[in-house]
């Protein structure tokens, strides 16, 4: 159930929801609502609204990254605040729909902060991600290890050692220009100090 809320509400790339990654979140979430709601089953509304964030193509940063555990520590976040506005708002249709829209735009931006998060986490130059962590390309659907400076998360990591390669590439020849300029220019002085003092 969490997994499939946590699908709608993922940030997309390419025209994909991230969530759709988890093929089984769509089943997870009818089982849960269902659960939830109790018999004779929940308003086609609601089960609508919670299928809409599995379905909509929202644009998304570019290298976004989730992990499982993320996801289903979100949504569990998800349904027990749904639960809860469900045993609060069960007669008043209007408001709990609203009420769920509003935890699904929470939902959204808490597994858009975690992704920033996992690639703030593993792009700072102290790193600490001590072992490989497993996460899914929201662009790709695959899995992928996360490790320190990975270049597939942080391309700004890996244009700021080009920079700084490109510095070093351009400073040294100066450098060792300038270098030999000034001893040049010191032997020169000597042979004239040695001439004159002859």
């Amino acid at each position: 159930m969490l997994l499939l809320l946590l699908s709608c509400l993922l940030p997309t790339t390419n025209g994909k929801n991230c969530l759709q990654c988890w093929q089984e979140l769509p089943a997870l979430i009818d089982y849960d609502l269902q659960i939830l709601w109790g018999t004779p089953g929940p308003p086609a509304e609601l089960s609508q609204s919670l299928h809409s964030l599995f379905m909509d193509n929202q644009s998304s940063p570019e290298n976004s990254y989730l992990g499982q555990d993320h996801l289903e520590e979100a949504a569990g976040t998800l349904f027990t605040h749904i639960d809860k506005a469900i045993k609060k708002l069960r007669d008043d249709k209007p408001s709990l729909l609203e009420e769920v829209r509003v935890l699904k735009q929470q939902f959204s931006k808490e597994l858009e902060d975690v992704s920033e998060g996992l690639k703030d986490k593993a792009c700072n130059e102290s790193c600490d991600i001590r072992s490989t962590l497993e996460v899914i390309s929201c662009t790709t659907c695959q899995k992928h290890f996360l490790t320190c400076q990975d270049p597939a998360v942080c391309p700004a990591w890996t244009g700021k050692n080009f920079r700084w390669a490109m510095g070093i590439g351009i400073a040294l020849p100066l450098a060792t220009l300038a270098g030999g300029g000034c001893y040049i220019f010191w032997l020169k002085k000597k042979e004239a100090q040695k001439v004159l003092g002859q």
